[in-house]
């Protein structure tokens, strides 16, 4: 099959940074045959090509995907022996690099019983955000009862006309950009091949310990839920992000005073000129806000206030491009030397200037990935999508992420955290208090 080179452009980050690695597991009530999963990964090669793909960089560092350049995807399958064993495995996987430059960049694991089976998938950031990721579990679903599926044509942002006009780099990143490429071209520009990136990679994984955790909110708590939001003119997530801020802030005294950075990931597919509503790829951007729980307001006077602050970021004709506009100025080559100059072997004057000034280096910040309510069928042929869980990455700049997805009636929250920054008991008070708060708001 033809292997075709496609640009890596606004995800060039993606590619050496050590903690980007999407976890999603997928519930199936229905019969499991390892044969037939194997042939349905191997349909999807047609269906999704970037799925087989490796990565080639060449010696100005532009990044280009190999489409078809992989012949079979890494499977393993074991009976279940317990409930949560693909807990125990993401976890282990998360900790385990990939290999770009050979492939493949994603790992498929399957836990199974006589009626139902668990579809963990291990996947690099670079086969896409969580919204393609999660469209691609429910395709690998579909291939295995036997659905064909079209061909998707895959499309990718490859330069900044994509984006609508409106959507200008603004004067700080156009400045931050053009001074640290300015140093990066004065100095001796060190380049890292993927035998490095595995060091590097191994090194952030000793210096970080990521744990995972996630809770349910039920279809009766979600219907409530809902019902108040709508009440108090707040979406879930802006109710989300509210309760989190005060789990952090009540669980962790001695930032009690301080505000909570959240960074919130954004889907921009209906706002490039691009259609890829069904393929695979990154098309996510994110917007930031920092706040404060008033304890002298209730709950919904918070959520306002939350609401109030996002809606000033979306609402701004630069905010939601800054992060694909940064990383498309960027020299590509001084985006991996960040990370090797905040985790591995690089001593390099704008790498570390970059990596302090984009935060790399220093795990500061939270984050919370809402994918939403999936649209799609939890009945595909003769089996049933019984539940999904997601884990967004834990990126090195920040210390705890949210993964929320909604299936049908039932929210499902992931929690990525450096044990590090922030004990498990810690932790789990946060998840805790998060929980409470959603459902008895």
């Amino acid at each position: 099959m033809k292997s075709n080179k496609l640009h890596i452009f606004t995800e060039r980050h993606i590619l050496r940074n050590p903690a980007l690695t999407v976890l999603m597991k997928m519930s199936v009530d229905g019969h499991f045959d390892e044969p037939r999963f194997e042939k349905a990964l191997l349909t999807l090669k047609n269906v999704h090509p970037l799925l087989y793909s490796s990565v080639i960089i060449d010696h100005d560092g532009v990044a280009y995907y190999r489409e078809n350049a992989v012949q079979q995807l890494e499977l393993h399958c074991a009976i279940r022996e317990r409930q949560n064993q693909w807990l125990e495995v993401a976890e282990t996987e998360n900790k385990r690099p990939f290999n770009c430059e050979q492939g493949p960049l994603v790992r498929f694991f399957v836990l199974y019983s006589e009626t139902d089976f668990d579809i963990l998938a291990t996947v690099h950031h670079l086969i896409g955000d969580g919204d393609a990721i999660a469209r691609l579990l429910r395709d690998v679903v579909a291939a295995y009862v036997g659905i064909d599926l079209s061909h998707q044509e895959q499309i990718l942002i490859s330069s900044q006309n994509d984006f609508p006009h409106i959507a200008k780099p603004t004067f700080l990143v156009k400045a931050f950009t053009r001074s640290i490429n300015k140093m990066w071209d004065k100095g001796e520009q060190p380049r890292f091949g993927e035998h490095e990136y595995q060091e590097m990679f191994c090194n952030y994984h000793q210096i970080a310990d990521i744990g995972l955790s996630y809770s349910t909110i039920n279809a009766s708590e979600m219907n409530d839920l809902h019902k108040a939001c709508k009440a108090h003119g707040v979406t879930i997530n802006e109710a989300i992000v509210t309760a989190f801020i005060l789990a952090m802030q009540e669980n962790r005294p001695h930032m009690s005073n301080e505000k909570t950075v959240v960074g919130i990931p954004i889907n921009m597919r209906k706002q490039l000129s691009l259609s890829a509503d069904d393929c695979l790829g990154n098309f996510a951007s994110a917007v930031t806000i920092k706040d404060r729980y008033d304890t002298k307001k209730d709950f919904w006077q918070n959520a306002v206030q939350v609401r109030s602050k996002l809606k000033s970021k979306l609402k701004s004709a630069k905010a939601p491009w800054v992060v694909l506009n940064l990383y498309a100025l960027l020299n590509p080559l001084l985006i991996d030397a960040m990370y090797f100059a905040a985790y591995g072997k690089c001593d390099d004057v704008a790498a570390k200037k970059a990596a302090a000034m984009l935060s790399v280096d220093n795990p500061s910040s939270t984050a919370v990935s809402n994918l939403g309510r999936l649209n799609f069928d939890c009945r595909i042929g003769s089996c049933r999508i019984r539940d999904m869980v997601f884990f967004a990455p834990k990126a090195p700049g920040s210390y705890v992420v949210l993964g929320v997805v909604t299936l049908g009636d039932t929210m499902q929250i992931g929690f990525s955290y450096d044990r590090k920054k922030i004990s498990s008991d810690t932790m789990e008070n946060v998840s805790s208090t998060v929980l409470e708060l959603l459902k008895n708001a």
